[in-house]
């Protein structure tokens, strides 16, 4: 088994597809001008329509302990409509020097990370870095907007901004560990891993990232072969106790990077052949932990290459238990199979061997089909949504108990759509582009009715209602218009697709097949002309109203703000498009990994059933001979005849060619019964 390490879960990466799309996405949305709540506080003191009373220390104090109270329960919505009103309000505007308007930039920009909004939350941070070190939040702000820089992806700009916030030489030791750190991540990311690995030696023990550092260590010296110095610097995260103090310094996340620190201890020990104490490794992954089912699953792996077959069903039978609907379970019975074949229970592992084999011969080639159309490759990543949501529903439908939602789990990954996506979610960068697509859902759900809100909001302030636009309305019906025709497509190519696969299955030829494949080709060049009308349309549709400049007038914020809302549709389902190529892509080419892998492993069960039936052969070959030579095969001598003639008290030894002293000796006197009539 290869030896594969990867980098920690802890403070990951963007990957680089989605952070260019969000790169894109808000460059574009800046293109119209900065809109800040801080200039409509100002616009509305104009317009004396906010208090323009200068608030109080007290009102001030009061309003940061609400916002504490709202962030620590993490309800981040209102924590930041709070602390944005003692931010940017004018009101407060005497009070900047203070230690509660400071404290109050920090948690702004806490939640606004939590919400996702990273641009923002740099730009509050930026504002305490830019006071110095001096700054008693100095600390907790260079912590968070180092936080803030490994969440977006965007290292180097974030490193050019905090080098310039301070000199380095006058950083306290804290600031210039998570400095380090994240110098250090910039150089692993871009492949300069001699640098990476000098730079993250240099974090001390104090460190929140000093786990992690050592982790990145312990994976580089790994990659260069040196597995001694790759277990003590994996050693060195998992031998540390839960209570010791240098635990503290970091935080829950320490006891994500400990469990990887034990699978990658296990891992080392494996590839030096060395299973038992791979297994003791393997073992201490905690049972609550994410990477149970993987521990388990090369637990057994190594058991097995240690001939050590009991444990290994074992540890197989728990991970089958624990984690139905783990990726690790259908590589698991090939597993299991030839830990039957080294038990030389033939029967038993031939069984599980054409069970794999009928289990996804088919999934390999609906696989091929797949491949093979560049009209399915499109659709891969929506036919994944579309099995996620299902699933979803089913499950919010039952009332499940522990039963159901064991078969729940296993039917999950009974299709091909839902073995491909449990199977995907292990990849790092699928994950993070999956996860950003259902945010990006959920938040442009709760903006829907943005537009006309502001467009009101603006025409009662001018004491009119919004006035209608014969020309937007045109290019809005258009848009609907090529929006339900292109729905229309897709359904009738899905339609399409649909009934050529079960043409396909039901042995329809080639010939048979190629009105059908063609019709599905012009469907598919049909929609993409739609997608590229309907582009133009919403892009004309935005274009209608006249460009405005921002100045400080309410209304003239308004409009421009209502503007972008309008364009937030747009924005929205271009950015889900660049999202969806970008999975769709990883999809595919975990779907050509998928195929390569469940290729190999067919022809390991194909090969393991013909070992399965050359030893069963062999082995009656073997009793046969034991026969001829007067000599009656040992497995075929029946149990339960031998066990009904033993005590509960007795055990049968069967003869192995000699009895030795201490098992018979003919010289012990047995004594007498005594004769019925002798008895008183």
């Amino acid at each position: 088994m290869a030896l594969v390490l990867t980098g920690p879960v802890l403070l990951g990466r963007a990957p680089a597809r989605a952070q260019d799309a969000a790169n894109a996405s808000a460059t574009e949305a800046s293109a119209g001008g900065d809109v800040t709540l801080g200039r409509y506080l100002d616009a509305l003191a104009q317009r004396r329509l906010v208090a323009s009373e200068t608030g109080s220390v007290d009102r001030l104090r009061a309003l940061v302990r609400e916002g504490e109270e709202a962030y620590f329960e993490q309800r981040w919505d209102d924590a930041s409509l709070i602390l944005y009103e003692v931010v940017e309000s004018p009101r407060f505007a005497d009070f900047v020097d203070l230690e509660d308007f400071a404290g109050a930039e920090v948690l702004l920009a806490g939640a606004l990370a939590e919400l996702g909004s990273l641009r923002s939350a740099a730009r509050y941070l930026q504002r305490t870095l830019q006071r110095g070190t001096e700054d008693p939040y100095f600390g907790p702000a260079y912590r968070r907007f180092v936080d803030v820089a490994l969440e977006s992806g965007d290292l180097s700009g974030a490193l050019v901004q905090l080098e310039a916030s301070a000199e380095a030489e006058s950083l306290p030791e804290d600031a210039k560990n998570e400095l380090t750190y994240l110098r250090a991540r910039a150089a692993y990311d871009g492949g300069s891993l001699p640098a990476a690995d000098e730079l993250f030696a240099e974090i001390t023990r104090r460190s929140r990232f000093f786990a992690s550092a050592q982790y990145y260590r312990g994976v580089l010296a790994a990659r260069a072969g040196d597995l001694d110095d790759a277990e003590a610097r994996f050693c060195s995260i998992a031998t540390t106790e839960d209570q010791e103090r240098y635990t503290f310094y970091v935080d829950d996340r320490f006891f994500r990077v400990k469990d990887l620190a034990w699978l990658g201890l296990g891992r080392v020990a494996h590839e030096g052949l060395r299973s038992d104490d791979a297994f003791y490794y393997y073992f201490q992954v905690p049972n609550d932990s994410e990477r149970v089912d993987e521990a388990l699953f090369e637990a057994a792996y190594a058991m097995y290459e240690g001939d050590d077959h009991d444990t290994a069903i074992d540890l197989l039978d728990q991970l089958e238990a624990r984690a139905p609907a783990s990726p690790f379970v259908d590589e698991a019975m090939l597993l299991r199979g030839y830990v039957h074949l080294g038990r030389c229970e033939f029967e038993e592992a031939s069984q599980l061997f054409v069970r794999f084999q009928q289990r996804f011969e088919p999934l390999v080639a609906a696989i091929d089909r797949i491949l093979e159309s560049e009209t399915r490759q499109g659709r891969l990543y929506e036919d994944l949504l579309a099995e996620e949501r299902r699933l979803d529903r089913q499950r919010r439908n039952a009332e499940l108990d522990d039963d159901a939602r064991t078969e729940l789990a296993r039917e999950s990954v009974s299709s091909l759509h839902g073995l491909l996506l449990a199977l995907l979610r292990v990849d790092p960068t699928f994950y993070e582009l999956h996860a950003q697509l259902r945010i990006l859902d959920a938040e442009s759900a709760r903006a829907g009715r943005l537009a006309a809100e502001l467009r009101g909001l603006a025409g009662r302030i001018r004491g009119e209602g919004p006035a209608p636009a014969a020309e937007l309305e045109r290019y809005q019906s258009e848009v609907q218009e090529l929006r339900g025709e292109l729905v229309v497509v897709r359904e009738m190519l899905e339609g399409l697709v649909a009934q050529l696969d079960s043409l396909r299955a039901g042995g329809a030829t080639a010939e048979q097949l190629a009105p059908l494949e063609e019709a599905v080709r012009s469907g598919a060049a049909r929609a993409r002309e739609l997608a590229g009308r309907l582009r133009q349309a919403e892009r004309a549709a935005d274009e209608t109203e006249e460009p405005t400049g921002i100045d400080g007038d309410l209304d003239e914020l308004l409009r421009a703000d209502a503007r972008s809302a309008r364009q937030l549709p747009r924005r929205v389902r271009a950015m889900r498009g660049r999202i969806i190529d970008a999975a769709g892509t990883v999809a595919v080419r975990g779907l050509r990994e998928l195929r390569e892998r469940l290729g190999g492993e067919l022809r390991r069960a194909r090969i393991g059933r013909i070992d399965a039936v050359m030893g069963s052969k062999r082995r009656i070959e073997i009793q046969i001979e034991s026969l001829a030579a007067g000599r009656f095969p040992a497995e075929l001598v029946d149990p339960l005849r031998v066990q009904g003639l033993l005590r509960d008290d007795e055990e049968y030894w069967p003869f192995e060619g000699e009895y030795w002293e201490d098992e018979f000796d003919e010289t012990v006197e047995l004594e007498a019964e005594p004769a019925e009539g002798d008895a008183e």
